[in-house]
């Protein structure tokens, strides 16, 4: 799988990034054993993925300590990013709160350092704007934490383009993680023109929009009980269903699953870097990677910007 360069930063990348958010378990999704999930990640290295996005909420720090013991024997050739700001005073979604002061990055970094096994992480993301918190205090902290050596390169996740230009006056963003799929491209009006001008790498995640844009139906979507998809299940109109119905029509040619098709459109996007898979299961992995591997003609993909352009002008009416 060809690498990419990461906005402005020296780090070389694959489209597809490994999304360790599944794999952290409750609360957010059911839980697996860990020989599994360390053999999961052990295959995404081993088909070609070389960069690995978690956060210390998943799972309350599973997550981390997992993919922390799945990668000592390949370190060296993988990116990881993991994030701050989001702490918890008990195991539970609703004990989550908030919180990228300095104080608390200061002692996020060294506890994921901690858990992953690893000296440096190679980029680090403020996982959601901290309205209490000054921002300018957030990315000097961030900028001293670089200079120390502990991170190679920190960014922003879930921050419009007005509060990443903010953080910007304070330091250098490398990263944007946000949302984008075919079923939502708002991001494409500011932010990742944004990204674009500036060198900014992008990070899409949700690319198969929680797994509506894969061969599985809402109905059984929503009998697999994950709380962390309902919301997105819950916006799936009536019109939006059959957006994604005529957009699978137009991927039947191409003798491949849904899943790979999609990822093929998101990773070929202006701005889209990588886009990250979050899966329990090697199957979506090697779709993924199936996906890289694809190139969808100038007709389907018009065709697509078609469906989704009438889809949405056809909601707001």
């Amino acid at each position: 799988m060809k690498t990419r360069q990461f906005g402005n930063t020296d780090l070389f990348i694959t489209p597809i990034t490994f999304g360790a958010w599944e794999i952290g378990g409750e609360p957010f999704y059911k839980n697996m054993p860990e020989n599994d999930s360390i053999a999961l990640i052990t295959g995404a290295y081993e088909l070609g993925v070389n960069f690995f996005d978690t956060a210390p909420v998943y799972g309350f720090g599973h997550s981390e300590r997992v993919l922390g013991k799945a990668i000592k024997k390949f370190r060296d050739k993988i990116v990881i990013s993991t994030k701050c700001g989001l702490c918890w005073k008990e195991n539970s979604i609703a004990a989550i709160y908030k919180d990228a002061s300095k104080k608390s990055i200061l002692g996020e970094i060294d506890e994921s350092r901690k858990r992953l096994d690893t000296d440096v992480i190679d980029l680090y993301l403020v996982h959601w704007p901290d309205e209490n918190t000054p921002i300018g205090q957030t990315i000097e902290t961030l900028e001293s934490i670089k200079a120390q050596g502990k991170i190679k390169h920190y960014g922003l996740s879930n921050f419009t383009t007005l509060q990443i230009k903010e953080a910007a006056a304070y330091g250098s963003i490398s990263a944007l993680q946000s949302p984008y799929s075919m079923m939502n491209l708002k991001l494409e009006n500011s932010e990742l023109p944004y990204c674009i001008e500036n060198r900014i790498g992008f990070q899409a995640y949700s690319p198969l929009h929680r797994g509506v844009l894969t061969d599985k139906t809402i109905e059984a979507l929503r009998e697999s009980g994950q709380p962390a998809i309902n919301w997105i299940l819950d916006s799936m109109t009536v019109e939006k269903t059959q957006q994604v119905l005529d957009i699978k029509e137009v991927s039947m040619s191409y003798g491949v699953s849904f899943a790979s098709f999609v990822t093929a459109w998101t990773i070929t996007q202006p701005g889209i870097t990588t886009a990250i898979i979050g899966t329990t299961k090697m199957q979506h992995i090697k779709e993924a990677v199936e996906g890289t591997l694809i190139t969808i003609n100038t007709e389907d993909a018009l065709t697509i910007r078609n469906i989704i352009k009438e889809g949405n002008e056809h909601g707001q009416k």
